[in-house]
C-alpha cells in the first residue's frame, strides 16, 4: 500500500498524529482519485485561475 509514496520527510507522520492515524484506518479501494481531472493544458489553466491571487495595480 504505501510502497507507492516516497519517503521524503521521515518526521512527517510523527508530527502529524491525526493524519497518521487516519492513514492507518484507510482502506485502499483502488480508485484513482485523479481519474476525473482533464489532462488539457487549456482547461488546467482555467481552473487554475481562480486559485491565483489578484494582480497588484502596477506602482508606475
Amino acid at each position: 500500500m504505501m510502497a507507492a509514496v516516497r519517503r521524503r520527510d521521515p518526521r512527517f507522520l510523527s508530527a502529524t498524529p491525526d493524519l497518521a492515524a487516519a492513514l492507518a484506518a484507510a482502506d485502499d479501494d483502488g480508485r484513482d482519485v485523479f481519474d476525473y481531472i482533464s489532462t488539457e493544458w487549456t482547461e488546467i489553466r482555467a481552473w487554475t485561475q481562480h486559485l491565483l491571487p489578484p494582480a497588484k495595480p502596477s506602482s508606475s
